[in-house]
């Protein structure tokens, strides 16, 4: 319904690049190039990304970035290693992270070993949370 548009014309994917989605919705620019699982697509094996990745898809298997965020679409299965960690959707398995955020709508069944932990009202949590 609503389209992004750069000098006119429609945003391509390398406009988006560069781009994050901001707190209030809008896309804000970064030097980032983020790995993005889509919504209906579904991985299974090791993902690894120097930067940050974002899961709206699945995933079964291993993961491994600076900043990984689980969408409240997104659904993963296994184990997650990173610096940040934000669930919004559902997680089972194993995560170690320094930064821990729980969205409202998060589901989690899991054993988190964390530095910071930030949990919102309504988040399912079922497992075990280590602080490190």
């Amino acid at each position: 319904m609503f389209r992004k548009f750069k000098n006119n014309k429609p945003l391509s994917s390398d406009d988006v690049s560069g781009l994050e989605q901001g707190r209030r919705g809008g896309l804000i620019e970064t030097p980032h190039k983020p790995t993005i699982i889509s919504e209906g697509c579904r991985i299974e094996g090791k993902l690894m990304s120097s930067d940050v990745m974002y899961i709206e898809g699945q995933v079964v298997g291993q993961l491994e970035s600076v900043s990984l965020t689980i969408g409240e679409n997104g659904q993963v299965n296994g184990d997650i290693k990173c610096r940040s960690l934000s669930i919004l959707g559902r997680f089972d398995g194993r995560a170690e992270c320094d930064e821990l955020s729980l969205g409202s709508h998060a589901v989690v069944n899991a054993t988190l070993h964390y530095k910071q932990l930030k949990a919102a009202l309504g988040a399912a949590i079922q497992g075990e949370l280590v602080l490190r």
